[in-house]
């Protein structure tokens, strides 16, 4: 596996670390099948808690959440849902929680690895914390903190630690 590590910024780039960079910013841009969104919820837990109070889900133990070809797997998933009822925002924990999502156009799927994923409804932004992995087909990218804007088609990766990128040429 190659792993290319981003230079010092003293540094002068060369011309291949900032190519592979700009490949890197825009190797996931259709993240998600645009159907899935419309698809219904089903969740499955060990037990689950729901505080209409505070508008708040909780699901704890082996939480499987699945909405058309999107699957989220963690240990503990707490939802803070709108006055509709919709998710506002999504916190899964897990040793490591696990997302996987096939892609628009036949482009295979996209998958998630971390301590802890937030998906903020609002921003269209996922935030994997801890140990965070992205794969989408050769390619990965991990990072301490990886934040994934949905809308925007683009990432920001850093946190302690380096960031590692994995770019795999299409073959011709």
């Amino acid at each position: 596996m190659r792993l290319a590590a981003v230079p010092s910024l003293r540094q002068p780039w060369p011309q291949a670390v900032i190519l592979a960079l700009i490949a890197a910013c825009t190797w996931m841009p259709a993240w998600a099948l645009k159907d899935d969104a419309k698809q219904p919820v089903f969740i499955e837990a060990d037990d689950v808690e729901v505080r209409e109070s505070d508008s708040t889900s909780v699901y704890v133990g082996n939480v499987q959440v699945d909405q058309g070809s999107m699957r989220l797997l963690a240990d503990h998933v707490t939802v803070y849902h709108r006055k509709d009822r919709q998710p506002r925002l999504i916190i899964a924990l897990g040793n490591p929680a696990k997302y996987r999502q096939l892609r628009d156009n036949d482009e295979g799927e996209v998958q998630a690895f971390a301590k802890r994923m937030e998906y903020d409804a609002d921003k269209d932004e996922l935030t994997l914390i801890g140990d965070g992995l992205l794969i989408q087909g050769a390619d990965r990218l991990a990072g301490e903190r990886i934040v994934y804007d949905r809308a925007k088609a683009q990432f920001r990766a850093g946190g302690s630690g380096r960031v590692k990128i994995t770019i795999t040429p299409e073959q011709e």
